[in-house]
């Protein structure tokens, strides 16, 4: 009876000098997570710019100021974040995070490629992708020796140990030891009670829960005690800080979380329509390519309703109910990061199912919130998603198969980026962006494409973009680019049209070299910069015509014709957002589906914009169900102005006008001449046409043609008409006509250019032409004679003439 009492005490002794030793010893870990503040991700930052933003977050500081996401040793896929002290992580070598202490440590890189091929900093792990996969090479092991990182202030020299050390230094060091592990002992025990206190970690529960078991094995004797002492002692202790994971899943607990995963189906459907969805796969199609396999994306594209939506992998899900669902907020964390207990809005259920999940996928059956997540979803969104007709689902177990085990994927959280963005409504294209790059070393730059591209957006969105930089920024007329550019501030000249707006406005290769050589001036000026928009078509007759020298450059010039989807599918949004449907509410174009614009688009012959193409089809939907338009709009457009003169002349009308004029005040009234086109043009019916017509821009009361191409079409449709031609020669801006007005030729160089009247075609048409050199003769003298109308000889004849002396029927008038 004694020797068992003793053997009893004895082995109580050893048990609680064990449960010291065990507790110090998780203790001194547990102190090393906390300091470092050790967090589990689903992801590290993958560039410079949201490792900065994670590093701002985590905001390291004191004696761990350096910020690391790296991967966990010998978990792949698995990853956490750290605050830590940097050293220099040696050459292939990948920076991980230890597996028993999540401290900084290093792990041989046996990849075939990507390892790091220099020592580095952890902060630009980043770099090296390949440390974030599997870089453990194909050895069975996957327990890497590992080795601790080199630090700039190395405190032992040689080969020797601190126990040499402490032999070579005498007492003196000794006690510095001893009074350094004193100190050390200080500190775990108040960590130990501060986590008891605040049960950091559920370790007070644990504890407790320690203390019941001693007790009842105090009380109650040891049963194992025959088998403890022959070695095959039984563990029953309650881990401190580890969670308990089970070799066998529960049943129940798995197949809730699996009802949850189409939970998320469920709220995809409702938040996001199938059109929707593939519309935004368009803008964001860089990062869909870059993160999900062809498979994966493939799939996506097959989706045609939203039943399809159950055949999406659970990842594609999260993403889109991540990225592509306004109403779907995070949680005050944000996306990555498990929610607060106190947040049960949707978005910080979604985040807490995929949680949930991937500890599935690492065999961790201990679900906190599965219940709650669980009877929230069923408040909220009913049973239908889990029991209901929901499609055929990728959760469905196979007969032929083990079930859901084989389809343990862990769900990745990824953010997706668009491929352009919109600031104060203009698209920042591709190529807006690279002329930005230019004018960062450039003071030239040439914005180069067909009319309707966007080079004008282009210029307002290079003005918005320098707002609040130190450089002002200036409009220019292309006539005024001339001459000495001196400004006190820093400045951006903005010239649109460069040699016309209509057609080719310089004819003389005296005129171009004087724009060179101020172009030139300005390449070496440090103040000033300037950026051009010039039309492919006058750019290619001036090159025709004349020898281009510095604005043949390719360095400084950015073509402007192409757009990717993503541009054009969100340009061809804003337009929609002030086009016709915004005004009828049961407008059918609504309901066309972006392919079926850009299968229209791609009938572009390329010498009118994309843009200026779909800006048609949503203000005027006819041209979008007229197959010709798409295919030849300046043609189509002359047809339908002509049918426009039968059907609608009152507005026709008023569309000549502005023509004639290019811009009129709607707060005066018409020029007193209008009645020579027409008397329908009247104030009150400008008015009506700038509220209801499309083809009218109204800035401020000034009101204009909406485009250019507009006033184009109109002006050759008057010239088919000899009854709108001679008012139209007399009142409409001289400078539009000369970049219009062409020799008769059997094939135009473009769909631009209009014939000069036939003035032996009847006299009506040959006093339209003494007209028109007329004002030609009075406005540029003896100036401007290289224009090609001088190759027909009536107009050579006639402007010397009428350099002298009026023609017969203006001296009448006089």
């Amino acid at each position: 009876m004694q020797t068992e009492t003793v053997s009893g005490t004895g082995r109580e002794s050893f048990e609680m000098a064990t449960f010291r030793f065990e507790l110090i010893s998780i203790l001194m870990l547990s102190t090393g997570w906390a300091a470092q503040n050790f967090l589990r991700v689903s992801v590290c930052p993958r560039d410079q710019g949201s490792w900065k933003l994670e590093s701002d977050r985590k905001n390291c500081r004191d004696d761990t100021p350096d910020y690391l996401c790296a991967a966990i040793e010998n978990q792949v896929g698995n990853f956490g974040e750290i605050c830590t002290k940097f050293g220099l992580t040696p050459s292939n070598k990948c920076a991980v995070l230890n597996e028993q202490t999540h401290n900084l440590d290093s792990v041989d890189c046996k990849a075939p490629s990507g390892c790091p091929s220099q020592p580095y900093i952890p902060s630009v792990l980043w770099q090296y992708q390949i440390c974030y996969e599997d870089f453990y090479g194909t050895t069975t092991s996957l327990a890497p020796t590992t080795t601790q990182d080199i630090t700039s202030a190395t405190t032992n020299s040689g080969n020797k140990t601190l126990w040499d050390g402490l032999e070579d230094s005498g007492s003196g060091t000794g006690v510095g030891v001893f009074v350094a592990m004193v100190i050390i002992l200080f500190i775990v025990a108040v960590v130990m009670v501060v986590f008891f206190v605040r049960n950091q970690f559920g370790f007070k529960d644990n504890v407790q829960q320690r203390i019941t078991n001693l007790r009842k094995r105090f009380d109650h004797g040891d049963d194992n005690s025959a088998d403890a002492e022959n070695g095959e002692a039984q563990s029953t202790q309650v881990p401190l800080l580890v969670e308990n994971k089970n070799d066998k899943p529960p049943e129940k607990k798995i197949e809730k979380l699996e009802e949850l995963l189409k939970y998320l189906v469920h709220i995809l459907k409702q938040e996001l329509g199938v059109s929707d969805l593939k519309e935004k796969v368009v803008i964001h199609s860089k990062s869909v390519n870059e993160h999900f396999s062809e498979q994966l994306i493939k799939k996506m594209h097959s989706v045609r309703n939203l039943n399809d939506y159950s055949q999406l992998d659970p990842s594609l899900v999260f993403a889109f109910l991540r990225n592509f669902c306004e109403s779907v907020k995070p949680s005050s964390r944000g996306w990555d990061y498990e929610p607060l207990d106190d947040e049960t809005h949707t978005g910080a259920d979604i985040e807490r199912i995929r949680y949930m999940w991937n500890k599935y996928c690492d065999n961790d059956f201990e679900f906190k919130h599965l219940d709650d997540v669980s009877k929230r979803m069923k408040q909220k969104y009913g049973t239908f998603a889990v029991h209901g007709d929901d499609g055929e689902s990728h959760l469905k177990k196979d007969e032929n198969t083990e079930g859901f085990e084989l389809r343990k994927n862990k769900i990745q959280s990824i953010k997706l980026n668009p491929d352009c963005i919109v600031e104060k409504g203009i698209v920042i294209t591709e190529r807006i962006t690279t002329a930005l790059k230019i004018l960062k070393s450039k003071n030239v730059v040439i914005l180069k494409g067909v009319i309707g591209c966007g080079k004008t957006h282009a210029l307002k969105a290079i003005q918005n973009h320098f707002q609040g930089t130190g450089w002002e920024t200036a409009w220019m007329d292309s006539k005024n680019l001339q001459g000495e550019m001196s400004y006190e501030k820093p400045t951006i000249l903005l010239c649109d049209n460069l040699f016309g707006k209509f057609g080719r406005s310089v004819f003389s290769q005296d005129a171009l070299n004087q724009t060179e050589e101020v172009l030139r001036k300005i390449e070496k000026c440090e103040q000033t910069k300037v950026v051009i928009g010039i039309h492919t078509h006058v750019y290619d007759e001036v090159k025709k015509k004349m020898n281009l020298n510095f604005l043949h450059q390719k360095n400084i010039t950015v073509e402007m014709d192409y757009l990717s989807e993503a541009e054009t599918l969100l340009i061809f949004k804003k337009q929609l957002e002030k086009g016709h449907c915004k005004k009828d509410s049961n407008c059918w174009f609504k309901s066309v589906g972006f392919q079926s614009v850009l299968d229209k688009l791609s009938k572009n012959q390329g010498h009118i914009g994309g843009p200026l193409l779909s800006l048609m089809y949503c203000n005027h939907h006819e041209f979008f169900s007229e197959e010709a338009f798409s295919i030849n709009p300046v043609q189509t457009l002359l047809q339908h102005f002509q049918r426009m003169k039968q059907d609608n002349f009152s507005l026709y009308s008023c569309l000549v006008y502005l023509m004639c004029v290019q811009l009129h005040n709607l707060n005066e009234e018409p020029k007193n001449w209008t009645g020579e086109i027409s008397v329908d043009i009247t104030k009150h019916a400008l008015e009506k046409i700038c509220n209801t017509s499309d083809y009218v821009l109204v800035e401020t009361q000034a009101a204009t043609l909406a485009h250019d191409i507009l006033a184009i079409v109109l002006f050759r449709s008057a010239a088919e008409n000899e009854e709108y031609l001679l008012p139209v020669v007399m009142k409409s801006e001289l400078d539009m006509m000369l970049q219009l007005l062409r020799p008769p030729a059997g094939t135009p160089d473009n769909d631009f250019e209009c014939d000069f009247m036939d003035v032996n075609k009847n006299d009506k048409y040959r006093t339209i032409g003494k007209e028109f050199v007329y004002r030609y003769a009075s406005k540029y003298g003896e100036n401007e004679m290289l224009h090609p109308l001088f190759a027909i000889d009536f107009v050579k004849r006639k402007y010397a003439l009428y350099l002298k002396n009026p023609p017969k029927h203006k001296k009448k008038s006089s």
